[in-house]
């Protein structure tokens, strides 16, 4: 039996990647956010868009008295994979299939919404961190009729 060696594969094991933020990011932890067209992190562009993963606790974020502003051009580190924190951005039980809009936070997966993952915690009330598995599940499915 031959074995078989891959020359030059690249696997990236890591959960979260670093990457710049395209435009000024308020209370930029525990938002989701995704690629503009020149490969730098925004909000998403609308409710249901896709996104790349939950911007972790930013240690570089500028404090202006009144919120953390992460600034363009600063680099953040991402979760792409696994289990972490995202803001609701609604009420949210767990088990629920989790959406993100265009503030970065978390909200209930509708129909044609992409999923980002699994709530494994709950949240009573917008604002609160929420567990979410990011799965990425592709687009949420029209409710079935009676």
């Amino acid at each position: 039996m031959s074995s078989k060696q891959y020359l030059n594969a690249f696997i990236n094991n890591t959960a979260t990647i670093r990457e710049a933020v395209a435009v000024d990011i308020t209370d930029a932890s525990h938002k989701a956010v995704a690629y503009n067209s020149e490969g730098n992190l925004i909000l998403p562009a609308a409710d249901g868009d896709p996104a790349v993963g939950v911007i972790l606790s930013d240690a570089a974020a500028f404090d202006s008295g009144s919120a953390l502003v992460t600034k363009a051009g600063m680099e953040v580190d991402v979760l792409i994979k696994n289990i972490g924190l995202i803001e609701a951005g609604e009420a949210v039980a767990k088990g629920d299939l989790l959406t993100v809009c265009t503030t970065g936070c978390a909200k209930k997966a509708a129909a044609g919404n992409f999923i980002l993952g699994v709530a494994m915690t709950a949240a009573d009330t917008a604002g609160e961190l929420v567990q979410i598995q990011i799965t990425k599940s592709g687009y949420a499915a029209a409710a079935a009729k009676a």
